[in-house]
């Protein structure tokens, strides 16, 4: 299942003197089981558009359309998009904000509960969600803010799991982690991606863009800048100070410049720049 978004505004505090233009007549697709990151800076509307998509924000004008839903001021008010959130599921880039039953398996159980599945179904959804991220029975009944930071981010998704939509968002998923544990955390994820899911990442980590999109969205205060791969952003924001070109990147550029012929547009990580550079010496 892919989104439109069509032409979109969206305004906060519409009526303030301070009232902010988050959103500015923004428009591109995502397609069935993309893989796309959703950049920029802080304050540059990336939130505010993925909560668009899911009806949690409602745009001021245009349009998000998720197959059968139409999202916009007309419809702001019917009944039939709390349906769409059956189909797109976001974690937050806090699950704090997720979390809020006595136990763990109850918190993951709410959602499917709450689009009409018994509770004892719900429990065994709940359960293999909860398998699918690692964690087994013993967190079963454990309060969920007595876990751990990466612990809490597991049962957030395991949420979102259960209910078993078609498209994912995770706002910065890995904020806070360390190397490892980001690296096991983007492997999950590339699992939901290989099982069918649209993935939407929304992220200021250039490395880990580098590493896993396939396709990125850079928004500027509220406007689309950029659509394309992650290859064409590193060369289209080479000189621009509020983005940062992954070091690998960085390091490939450098090596090319010396004359060592490496396609940088194949380097997506460390890996890949070793790889590059036996080849070269093998050549050379």
């Amino acid at each position: 299942m892919g989104i439109q978004i069509k032409n979109i505004f969206y305004t906060y505090q519409k009526k303030a003197t301070n009232a902010t233009l988050a959103l500015n007549d923004v428009s591109f697709e995502i397609k069935d089981n993309d893989f796309i990151a959703i950049v920029g800076e802080t304050g540059s509307g990336k939130s505010t558009l993925a909560q668009t998509f899911n009806a949690l924000i409602i745009p001021d004008q245009g349009e998000v359309v998720v197959g059968d839903y139409v999202v916009n001021y007309k419809n702001r008010k019917s009944r039939k998009l709390r349906g769409i959130r059956q189909r797109i599921g976001l974690v937050f880039q806090f699950p704090e904000y997720q979390l809020f039953e006595e136990t763990v398996e109850k918190d993951v159980a709410f959602g499917v509960k709450n689009f009409g599945v018994k509770n004892e179904e719900a429990l065994e959804r709940a359960h293999e969600a909860l398998n699918k991220v690692g964690l087994d029975e013993s967190y079963y009944k454990r309060a969920p803010f007595d876990l751990s930071g990466g612990e809490k981010r597991k049962v957030a998704i395991a949420g979102i799991l259960a209910i078993n939509p078609d498209i994912i968002i995770f706002d910065e998923p890995t904020a806070g982690f360390d190397p490892q544990s980001s690296k096991d955390l983007m492997k999950l994820i590339c699992e939901f991606h290989e099982q069918g899911k649209t993935i939407i990442v929304i992220t200021h980590d250039m490395d880990l863009v580098n590493t896993y999109a396939q396709r990125v969205v850079l928004l500027e205060m509220g406007q689309l800048a950029f659509d394309g791969t992650p290859a064409e952003l590193f060369s289209f924001i080479k000189g621009y100070d509020r983005l940062d070109i992954p070091t690998v990147i960085k390091v490939a550029n450098a090596l090319k410049e010396k004359g060592m012929d490496i396609d940088v547009n194949q380097i997506r990580g460390i890996d890949d720049l070793l790889a590059a550079i036996k080849k070269w010496r093998n050549k050379a």
